[in-house]
């Protein structure tokens, strides 16, 4: 049995390293996706244009104005003189929110009133907006806060000292890289188990299967163990470059993250599996990886919390071995997670892998008969 686990292993091995695409598939790719991804994949906001219909003369309109102007965010200040001007900017694109100051808004100020100020976002481009607003929030509290210190008869805001534990400042790459080391080993992984049945049916090749000794369990083996090291050595690539291209800290254990690793490209492994071992051709295969893997992204927590999602959504996400291993990719990166946090998430990942492998083994025996 050893003998022949080994040469189809060895046959699976020489299957997709003689081609050149593969190979570029492999490594090529993923290097390519993740420093793409890691630059470009960013909720961060710059260079915007925005725009200013001022209907106040005053001091503090002015001050106000300069403070947006000299943030790092802003491009460019595009000065209107009426509602209708910005929206006409708007609907163009132009800009992406507006500042209206009322007549009033200096007074209020000098009175120590509250003063209002209207801001007008692309709902578009919500996403961009509601950063861009953060980031003026901000200008305004610090303006506050120095009138505070400068004039008794301003009452400070009251406020708390904010800390951001793990990413104190708050820079999406540390969140993003480190997810990418997961999602494209799992896909490496999928899209290498998914065609391998399948492209041997197209071959010919499956045919021989049904006259060699092998056994299902002995062809499960052998297509497993090659995807397994490859989307092993996948993911330990990009947790490189996500440290020493990225300069993303690293707290946690890498023997920890290693060992986790493992049964994680096991567990897709088997989803791979199952969809090869159902589909007869390769391009069924192919439509079969983007039925599996958007729903395994999408409801991992990978871009939105699992915690936002609806209930029966946050039990179906417990089915992805994805959600389970980027809890043990942040907990590794951004802090020193425990060996019984790994553990408690690697579990369901040998659940998951031990139901795909049984299921895909019994398709394949099914197909023999």
């Amino acid at each position: 049995m050893l003998g022949r686990l080994f040469a189809s292993v060895i046959k699976e091995f020489r299957l997709f390293m003689r081609d050149p695409r593969v190979r570029a598939m492999l490594f090529g790719i993923p290097v390519m996706q993740v420093t793409i991804f890691g630059l470009a994949a960013t909720l961060e906001v710059r260079h915007i244009n925005v725009a200013i219909i001022n209907d106040d003369a005053g001091r503090w309109s002015r001050e106000m104005v300069s403070r947006v102007s000299a943030a790092s965010f802003v491009n460019e200040l595009v000065y209107l003189d009426n509602m209708a001007e910005f929206t006409d900017r708007l609907e163009r694109r132009k800009v992406l929110l507006g500042l209206h100051f009322p007549a009033d808004f200096s007074r209020d100020v000098a009175a120590g009133n509250p003063a209002h100020l209207q801001v007008i976002i692309d709902g578009r481009r919500a996403n961009a907006g509601q950063v861009t607003l953060s980031y003026l929030t901000a200008i305004a509290l610090e303006l506050g806060l120095e009138l505070a210190r400068l004039d008794p008869q301003f009452v400070e805001p009251p406020g708390a000292p904010v800390r951001h534990w793990f990413n104190p400042n708050l820079d999406y790459r540390w969140f993003m890289v480190p997810n990418l080391a997961a999602s494209l080993s799992m896909i490496i992984a999928l899209m290498i188990t998914s065609l391998s049945i399948s492209r041997e049916r197209e071959l010919g090749t499956f045919d021989q299967l049904l006259v060699s000794p092998s056994t299902p369990l002995e062809i499960i083996v052998s297509k497993t163990i090659p995807a397994l090291l490859a989307g092993g050595l996948v993911g330990m690539i990009i947790v490189a470059i996500a440290v020493f291209a990225f300069g993303i800290p690293f707290y946690g254990s890498l023997l920890l993250l290693f060992g986790a690793m493992f049964p994680f490209v096991l567990s897709v492994v088997g989803v791979g599996l199952v969809i090869s071992s159902l589909a007869n051709t390769q391009q069924q295969a192919v439509l079969g990886i983007f039925l599996a893997l958007t729903p395994l992204i999408m409801i991992s927590g990978f871009a939105t919390p699992v915690e936002n999602m609806p209930l029966f959504l946050q039990y179906l996400a417990q089915a992805s071995p994805l959600k389970h291993f980027l809890i043990i990719v942040q907990g590794s990166f951004l802090k020193s997670m425990p060996a019984a946090d790994v553990w408690s998430n690697v579990w369901p990942m040998l659940i998951i892998a031990a139901v795909t492998l049984t299921t895909a083994t019994v398709f394949v025996q099914r197909r023999l008969q």
